[in-house]
């Protein structure tokens, strides 16, 4: 599950994964709330929190990831990932190189940190 992350700065949008991620909470979540800040925006900055009670990516959730980006490939200014996985990190820092904008991966203790980079 996805679930928006509300009161963050004008031109952030954020979301927090739970359980098992489905290309719906892509479809239902992300996608609207992106596409409304777009509107708005010529760039935005993403916060991603994937902490502890995250599980796994279904295929279809990794394949509406990907379309996330490339649906708009110069619209991101800065993406930040918070995570308590490992694993995510490390695909992250590998990622980050074909990611347009600027990516920078928090532990999850960092979430305070991670806001702070968006707006700086």
């Amino acid at each position: 599950m996805l679930e928006r992350i509300d009161n963050l700065p004008d031109g952030t949008v954020g979301v927090s994964a739970h359980g098992t991620l489905t290309a719906d909470d892509y479809r239902q979540v992300l996608v609207p709330a992106i596409e409304a800040a777009l509107a708005k925006h010529d760039k935005i900055n993403f916060l991603y929190e994937i902490g502890p009670t995250f599980e796994s990516f279904s295929a279809g959730a990794m394949f509406q990831d990907a379309l996330v980006g490339l649906r708009h490939p110069l619209s991101w200014h800065r993406i930040a990932v918070v995570t308590s996985h490992e694993w995510i990190e490390r695909m992250m820092d590998q990622a980050s190189a074909l990611i347009p904008g600027q990516v920078k991966v928090f532990d999850w203790a960092e979430q305070k940190d991670a806001l702070s980079w968006l707006a700086g």
